[in-house]
């Protein structure tokens, strides 16, 4: 696999490479920097970089860049160049999972893909093209992401999946069918814009489903939880992502799909989305592996302020900087960037943006009246544990005192509560 991997190719996705001599050189993907110091040798097939040590062969550069084991590195090349792995004196229950694994994964491929030709082709989509046009969502981002929509009938992806050889228990299996009150299959998602929700590798995992009439309930549907699809370990738009991440050396979190794709569509690409309020510390745990800076423009309510904690605890003890991107209050990112300015707003946000800590003691400081003991006592409780959650430091320290100074106590004091 390391003979067959062009390996200056692979690199290149992640990073600009300029030749120099017989070596590539550029900036290194693992680390921030100005100065170039990360060489490729191509006819070693090597990296290396100089500057923050990271090196190895391109099988090793995919296990760090896509947080993967070796056995799956060695897979996703082997899919991207076409090499025959062989797999020698595997068990036959082992292959036979394997086999199943790929079935399953070829009918979530194939149904993303008749979502997606359903919303261009059909008449039936015609407002839902009208709704994503109205949102400032153009054709090549749409088809970029593969959105697409299902349709209102109750049965059409049974009746085409069991077209195309899969049986009900399969389409059930990845939560494309649903069983009513009779016992009667029916299709889980009907008379929605649908969003494949996909892994890093780009292989459909599931689907969230946006309704277009009120009388459809939920908003939002995603796909159940199943051994394929587990929400709090995705980021919508990853796959697309990740190479501009790499780039970027930051990835920027928000919240919804159209928030992702209008960001990607507005040149802001490093962007993914959490399917929700609530970064799950499983998602904060994926990001560490693909980047040390993540954004996050995230809902500044309650739930929102929760999640940044969670976020925050996850974060600790990674090499892992958490800044938040204050957005306006009742905005999302998808109705700022339908505004004339509102990319150029948006990325000053991104680069204004403030340490976690600093944000969210920020925000329990501005809601205290400083002149009430009760108030000034509340306040200390609320910013203790988010002090308690950072390392020993400097920064720490001089959180401290600017809280202290705050709420007009003494250092010792506001410390003794962060250690209690």
């Amino acid at each position: 696999m390391k003979q067959s991997a062009d390996i200056v190719e692979v690199i290149s996705a992640h990073t600009d490479l300029r030749r120099a001599g017989a070596r590539w050189t550029g900036l290194c993907p693992f680390h921030d920097e100005r100065t170039p110091s990360f060489s490729v040798e191509p006819q070693e097939k090597l990296y290396h970089c100089f500057g923050c040590g990271v090196g190895g062969d391109v099988i090793k550069f995919i296990e760090e860049k896509e947080g993967v084991g070796f056995a799956e590195a060695v897979e996703l090349l082997a899919d991207r160049y076409g090499v025959e792995i062989e797999r020698e004196q595997e068990d036959p229950r082992a292959e036979a999972k394997r086999q199943q694994k790929r079935r399953l994964e070829q009918l979530l491929d194939r149904t993303a893909a008749y979502y997606a030709g359903y919303l261009w082709d059909s008449e039936e989509a015609g407002k839902a093209r009208e709704y994503l046009a109205e949102r400032g969502l153009g054709e090549e981002a749409l088809r970029a992401f593969g959105v697409g929509y299902a349709p209102s009938a109750w049965d059409k992806i049974l009746v085409r999946g069991q077209q195309a050889g899969f049986n009900v228990r399969e389409l059930a299996q990845v939560g494309l069918v649903q069983k009513n009150r009779d016992g009667r299959e029916y299709d889980r998602f009907r008379s929605r814009i649908m969003f494949p929700i996909r892994d890093r590798r780009g292989r459909t995992l599931g689907f969230g489903g946006r309704a277009m009439r009120s009388e459809q309930g939920a908003k939002y549907v995603n796909t159940a939880e199943t051994d394929f699809f587990h929400k709090s370990q995705l980021l919508y738009g990853a796959d697309l992502a990740k190479a501009a991440i790499a780039k970027a050396a930051r990835a920027v979190v928000v919240e919804g799909y159209t928030d992702v794709l209008a960001l990607h569509q507005a040149g802001i690409e490093e962007a993914v989305g959490v399917m929700g309020t609530a970064i799950t510390g499983e998602q904060v745990a994926t990001l560490s592996g693909m980047v040390e800076e993540v954004v996050l423009a995230l809902d500044a309510d309650s739930a929102g302020q929760e999640a940044m904690l969670r976020a925050q605890r996850v974060a600790a003890g990674r090499k892992m900087r958490l800044r938040v991107a204050a957005m306006p209050p009742g905005v999302d990112p998808a109705e700022m960037l339908a505004e004339p300015d509102g990319p150029e707003r948006f990325r000053s946000l991104v680069e204004a943006a403030l340490e976690l800590t600093d944000f969210q003691v920020g925000l329990v400081l501005d809601a205290t009246d400083v002149a009430s003991p009760v108030e000034r006592d509340r306040a200390l409780g609320e910013v203790a544990p988010i002090l308690g959650a950072m390392d020993e430091s400097a920064s720490r320290d001089d959180l401290v005192r600017r809280v202290a100074e705050r709420l007009d106590l003494e250092p010792a004091l506001v410390m003794g509560r962060v250690v209690a």
